[in-house]
């Protein structure tokens, strides 16, 4: 298996992590709106959307944003499980004017929503513990399927067991495709991808993603950074 050689920015701090994840998501929309008058990105749940938030200066104008997400758990959008739930508090209010995407039933709806606008401008991707994106788990059938836009998932090792989740030929398709984690505990998954010495990460979704040829940028706080 090929990896692309990853872009990697290590910070002194997740504060810095947020206030430079910030300025890439800026980065990005100004040069999509200039090229194509919309900017189309892609959001996870959890930490790396409140370091978002946090890292956002104040008077944002988000028009022409259209925010999509690239995992929701199968739970009511208020439901605090939800992803759309955390961006809806956190991150939306600080883009006035995006248009919000969220995942309201099965993948084949949220397909037929998406389809018109690939490619992703910016895939934006945390990273779990045991090295999963979106809902992508290591191991599991999700990572082979190559003839969808977005699958359900009725297994996830992570609880709620039932999700939607982009798959890797659209994640891997975005323009521009950014992982950002921090803290000790995305440390050794970090090392692993990475510093790769073992066959079982041809089955882990983020060195999945660099075989096929995309090229991975990633914003590291140095506990995250610690085991490379």
């Amino acid at each position: 298996m090929r990896i692309m050689k990853p872009e990697l920015r290590v910070l002194e701090s997740a504060e810095l992590l947020a206030a430079e994840l910030a300025g890439e998501v800026l980065t990005a929309a100004r040069e999509a709106l200039a090229a194509r008058d919309r900017f189309v990105l892609a959001i996870p749940g959890g930490s790396v959307v409140s370091f978002l938030a946090r890292g956002l200066p104040p008077g944002v104008t988000a028009e022409g944003w259209h925010v999509f997400w690239v995992d929701e758990r199968r739970v009511p959008l208020d439901h605090p499980d939800s992803n759309y739930r955390l961006a809806a508090a956190e991150l939306l209010p600080r883009l006035p004017g995006a248009v919000a995407h969220p995942v309201r039933g099965a993948a084949a709806a949220y397909e037929d929503e998406l389809r018109p606008f690939l490619p992703l401008d910016l895939a934006l991707l945390g990273l779990g513990e045991d090295g999963h994106v979106a809902s992508l788990f290591p191991g599991k059938p999700e990572l082979r399927v190559t003839g969808r836009l977005a699958v359900d998932v009725a297994d996830s090792p992570k609880p709620p067991p039932e999700r939607v989740t982009l798959t890797l030929p659209v994640l891997g398709g975005a323009r521009r495709v950014l992982v950002a984690a921090a803290g000790a505990g995305k440390a050794e998954a970090i090392a692993q991808i990475l510093n790769p010495t073992a066959d079982v990460l041809a089955d882990a979704p983020v060195p999945l993603l660099m075989a096929g040829g995309a090229s991975i940028h990633w914003l590291l706080d140095k506990a995250a950074a610690s085991l490379l």
